[in-house]
């Protein structure tokens, strides 16, 4: 069974004036089905930038990312959105919240654009959970 996810010789360089910085210097690993990965390191390591590349929100300057198996370095938004829909999930840093919906609707939105009838009921259980139902 392949990896749900491979992170293979990964490099990120950002160019900052005349200077080449090299965020992420040749990362490789394997996620297995089933496993627990947490990414810790001091501000300015580059987990962000890390998480960023694994989700193809930023393409990496070096090297390949497999979904399940398959090379997704190279794909479009259009094919990577309902990847990142799907598949897995981020909880960022800052809120990526849409300002004009409520608590309910940000937490519904990304199951009512994979089509799902129940993805209220769910969202209000999950509010409950953490308090936040109201």
């Amino acid at each position: 069974m392949p990896a749900i996810l491979s992170a293979e010789q990964i490099t990120k360089s950002y160019v900052i004036g005349d200077r080449q910085i090299a965020v992420l210097d040749d990362v490789s690993f394997d996620v297995q089905p089933g496993e627990f990965v947490v990414i810790m390191g001091s501000s300015g390591s580059g987990k962000s930038t890390l998480l960023s590349v694994l989700s193809g929100l930023d393409q990496p300057s070096r090297g390949r990312i497999r979904i399940d198996g398959v090379d997704v370095t190279d794909w479009s938004e259009d094919r990577l959105a309902p990847i990142r829909n799907s598949t897995f999930g981020f909880v960022f840093q800052s809120f990526h919240l849409v300002p004009s919906l409520n608590a309910l609707e940000n937490v519904a939105f990304p199951a009512e654009l994979r089509g799902d009838k129940d993805a209220r009921t769910r969202a209000r259980t999950l509010l409950e959970r953490v308090g936040l139902g109201g």
